[in-house]
């Protein structure tokens, strides 16, 4: 498949939707409505390889005005079809769709989707948790932008001890296109190169995102993506594009 048009509606659900199930279609993926969530069907894709163990498990679009998230799955998707035939995957390509049309980061309650893991009554986030729970997965990717952004950076979740390479590597794979958030410090917590290894003791005061509950009770290796939402929209695809594929290269 051929690369997103340059004018693609990043906020158009309805398109995206479409695309999807032409890539699940060419792909051999299920693809399936799973719930309706603020007057929008939420989908969940999943291989025809999953079983319990060795999942990657994506997410994109929990946040609304974060559509380069959404869009940077999609054209990672488009064009790796192969490869999602050869590896187990269970894949969320939108979160919030009501956000998503809106232009807006919570949900049409008001409600931040990603402060709500620890005890979600939200139906679509209620529905994941349960689906997941007996699952093993061997990578986690929460795909997200950051409207103060300065570069691209990540979370990963550290317990201690010396980390390994592959946060740096993930970040280098999209740096020609954006480079590495310079921030000393993003969102309060301590940055090196971009790199952020936030406690699981110390979630944030605001609430339980959707990492931290994957880290916690899943316990496999989990990023949080973050392209700046200032910048180019194509630049901040195509980054989201590299890093994607280079994570799922490394495990």
């Amino acid at each position: 498949m051929s690369e997103a048009n340059p004018n693609y509606k990043c906020h158009d659900y309805d398109m995206l939707i479409r695309r999807w199930k032409k890539i699940c279609k060419l792909s051999n993926l299920n693809f399936h409505e799973v719930e309706n969530m603020d007057g929008y069907p939420c989908y969940e894709i999943c291989s025809s390889l999953t079983d319990t163990q060795n999942i990657n498990y994506i997410s994109a679009g929990i946040h609304g005005d974060e559509p380069a998230s959404s869009a940077g799955l999609l054209r990672w998707a488009e064009n790796s079809l192969s490869f999602l035939q050869k590896k187990s995957f269970l894949i969320y390509p939108c979160l919030n769709p009501w956000a998503l049309v809106n232009n807006c980061r919570f949900n049409l309650n008001g409600k931040d989707l990603n402060r709500i893991w620890d005890n979600s009554e939200n139906p679509f986030i209620k529905y994941i948790i349960k689906r997941t729970q007996n699952l093993s997965f061997q990578l986690v990717l929460n795909l997200h932008e950051d409207y103060d952004g300065e570069g691209i950076y990540l979370y990963q979740p550290s317990r201690g001890g010396r980390p390994d390479a592959n946060a740096k590597h993930i970040l280098e794979s999209a740096s020609k296109f954006i480079s590495t958030d310079p921030r000393k410090k993003i969102d309060g917590r301590k940055a090196t190169d971009g790199i952020i290894r936030p406690r699981p003791s110390k979630p944030p005061e605001d609430g339980f995102p959707e990492a931290l509950h994957f880290y916690l009770n899943h316990k496999c290796p989990t990023f949080t993506i973050e392209t700046p939402s200032e910048f180019d929209l194509q630049l901040r695809i195509e980054a989201q594009k590299a890093m994607i594929q280079k994570a799922l290269s490394l495990y």
